[in-house]
């Protein structure tokens, strides 16, 4: 069997692809999951969210408090990833990519068959624990895709994985939308032994199998030659760290991941309130962005590589994003102002996320990748923890117009300090 760096970038290619499918089934069946366990009424776990949530809501009306609950949610997911990230990455740079994506990607399934079997809400939570943990596995990923490329070409191998985790990210939702139809194993939810739609469950525990068959059947073992020793999480020793400039671009994503996402998490509702957006059309819109997404860090940062430095990449990104967000401070309330808008910052963030991967990778020492970018995606994870419920706090209090605003201000400060940042130190 062929295992040339073309072959194994596919594949990687093809598992993050279907682990971020598997991810994303479940945002459209969200909503109606809670809803599940709130007519159940008898969890105590479940009581002590929504009042967790209902408490910050400052009495808000009740339906946004609900969105709350599922933002805490979201934020105990991506605080899981935050945690795991580093650990992961820098146990492949020990064990080897392959093992650790393994490990994962059958954490993942166990997660998901759990997920199935929720009939009670501690279930679901706990399914919810072990995804998130599962989850910090890009970083061996992006580790290892990391492996099959030098420097000029480290952007496009970035911008490759990029295009794989949106196109499943793309995908999930509408799979998810889709399979949500099936009711082949709706008499498990009515005897009380599965969760509301069972269907979609399964759908995910055979996404993820598929990802455990392409890790173990196509995916060589790596080892690096070299190992530094340092202490499994990197936030245990952040003043130790050689490359001021990684610990520098994991900050930057934090900042870009903390502004971004909260944009994404609120547009939901704004597209709802604002345009009266159906699920179906919010689902479309979604799909117009993962295209120019998938577009641009499948093709344009592929042609960018090796041509232009990842710091420019970056900047060229952050420019577009920063007008985008402006665009629709202003103009988001017209149609075609929130389409013009949506449209560059699709574009942006599809030039910053692969070009600050590829940036914070050319800062690693020698077997020292995957601790490296699990450093870096772990500081996103934690701006993608804080994000939903800061912003949709901001939204339910104040109003989309200062949500969008306070993202359009950080965003600015992104671009500025991105500016300033050192290019690769030796």
């Amino acid at each position: 069997m062929s295992t040339s760096p073309k072959r194994i970038k596919f594949i990687l290619f093809l598992i993050v692809f279907t682990d971020m499918m598997g991810f994303s089934l479940l945002f459209p069946l969200f909503p109606k999951t809670l809803e599940f366990f709130l007519l159940k009424g008898d969890d105590v776990l479940f009581r002590m969210f929504y009042s967790s949530a209902n408490l910050l809501s400052f009495g808000g009306d009740t339906k946004y408090t609900f969105v709350l609950f599922g933002g805490i949610l979201g934020s105990i997911y991506s605080f899981l990833q935050f945690i795991a990230a580093p650990v992961w990455g820098r146990l492949s740079d020990h064990s080897g990519r392959r093992a650790i994506l393994l490990f994962t990607t059958l954490g993942n399934t166990l997660g998901y068959i759990l997920w199935l079997f929720s009939s009670q809400f501690w279930m679901f939570v706990l399914s919810r624990v072990i995804t998130g943990m599962m989850g910090g596995n890009l970083s061996v990923a992006s580790a290892a895709m990391a492996d099959q490329t030098d420097e000029k070409s480290r952007a496009a191998g970035m911008g490759f994985l990029g295009a794989g985790i949106g196109l499943g990210f793309v995908m999930g939702p509408l799979l998810g939308g889709i399979s949500s139809q099936w009711t082949f194993l709706d008499f498990l939810y009515k005897e009380g032994s599965a969760v509301v739609f069972p269907a979609s469950a399964l759908f995910a525990i055979l996404v993820s199998l598929l990802t455990v068959v392409l890790v173990f059947v196509f995916l060589p073992k790596t080892k690096p030659d070299v190992v530094p020793e340092k202490e499994i999480h990197p936030f245990l020793s952040l003043k130790k760290i050689e490359s001021r400039n990684l610990v520098r671009i994991s900050l930057l994503n934090l900042l870009f991941v903390l502004s971004f996402s909260g944009f994404e998490f609120v547009v939901n509702f704004f597209l709802s309130d604002t345009f009266q957006f159906s699920p179906k059309e919010i689902g479309f819109t979604f799909l117009y962005i993962g295209i120019i997404i998938i577009l641009v860090q499948g093709g344009v940062v592929r042609r960018l590589s090796g041509k232009v430095s990842e710091k420019r990449i970056s900047l060229y990104g952050a420019v577009l994003v920063v007008i985008g967000m402006g665009l629709l401070v202003v103009f988001g309330k017209d149609f075609t102002g929130l389409f013009v808008s949506l449209f560059f910052l699709a574009l942006g963030s599809a030039l910053v996320n692969p070009g600050l991967s590829s940036f914070a990778s050319l800062e690693s020492g020698k077997g020292d990748l995957g601790r490296s970018l699990g450093l870096f995606r772990s500081f996103g994870s934690l701006g993608r923890a804080v994000s939903p419920v800061v912003f949709s706090l901001l939204y339910f209090q104040k109003g989309p117009s200062l949500a969008f605003f306070v993202s359009f201000i950080l965003l600015i400060g992104f671009g500025i300090l991105l500016s300033t940042q050192k290019e690769k130190t030796t």
